[in-house]
């Protein structure tokens, strides 16, 4: 049986000792009016924050010694954004093309380490109903949940057929600042939480470590954690994954529930957090 594969969308990426090419399977950037193939390594598709959560994700610790929940996974990287900014026209690009080819990659669970833009009164969104339509064709989408600043959980992780993450702080021992909490279409997001602050995330040359955080670096683990249980059970869909990693999570008054680094290692996924 052919190993999944994990889709990392975010704004670039880094050529990266943790990562090796021979697990980078496609590089395709949606930035432009169609879907077109780039270098993985090529300097124009540089970016800090991509480089990140691949790496959490799916880094194999080669250079940094940080082992990430989904060492030996087959990764396709997408680029959605430049800087900061991902517009709402690439999204919708990347999910058709993941919806048309993401199949034939062996994809099954997609990051989205960002938000959709604010819905504008006559022009709704093309992408709750690509998230419900990849969902139904078996893809994972694990989205972050903190990018509006007026602490909504928003589209995609918003969605019910999508694992929304929320942060959690190491230090402090309680959630991250981040989205509220609460009933989106009867279903209470973010799904989960995960570590998010602070992180030993590895530098972009690989070699050594560097202190960072945010949801999207929670939703790079969850990722990762759920590459790891599909490579065990192959034949879980979306719910499934977060069942199981509901089940071994820390249940939080008013709050989701909460994987910490120690129930990771007891799911043998060797993740580090400070220290």
């Amino acid at each position: 049986m052919v190993s999944p594969t994990l889709a990392v969308l975010d704004v670039g990426f880094v050529k990266h000792p943790d990562l090796p090419a021979r697990r980078v399977l496609a590089c395709r950037d949606a930035t432009g009016r169609r879907v077109s193939p780039f270098r993985y390594g090529d300097p124009r598709t540089f970016a800090e924050h991509g480089t990140r959560t691949m790496l959490l994700a799916a880094g194999d610790g080669r250079g940094s010694g940080l082992v990430s929940p989904a060492p030996r996974a087959r990764v396709v990287l997408m680029k959605i954004g430049h800087g900061g900014r991902v517009p709402r026209a690439a999204i919708v690009r990347a999910f058709r093309w993941l919806l048309a080819k993401g199949a034939s990659l062996g994809i099954r669970v997609v990051l989205c380490p960002f938000g959709d833009d604010p819905e504008r009164r006559g022009r709704p969104s093309e992408v709750p109903a690509l998230v419900r339509a990849l969902d139904e064709q078996g893809f994972i989408l694990v989205a972050a949940a903190g990018w509006d600043p007026a602490g909504a959980c928003v589209s995609p992780a918003s969605s019910p057929h999508a694992i929304g993450v929320g942060g959690w702080d190491i230090e402090a021992n309680r959630p991250a600042r981040g989205p509220r909490v609460g009933l989106v279409s009867g279903v209470l997001k973010p799904d989960l939480l995960a570590p998010a602050v602070p992180l030993d995330v590895p530098s972009l040359d690989g070699r050594h470590r560097e202190k960072a955080g945010g949801t999207s670096f929670a939703a790079s683990l969850v990722a990762g954690a759920a590459m790891a249980l599909l490579a065990g059970e192959p034949g879980l869909d979306r719910a499934g994954v977060l069942t199981r990693l509901t089940g071994l999570a820390r249940r939080i008054p008013k709050h989701p529930p909460a994987l910490d680094l120690r129930t990771l290692t007891r799911m043998g996924i060797p993740v580090r957090g400070p220290g």
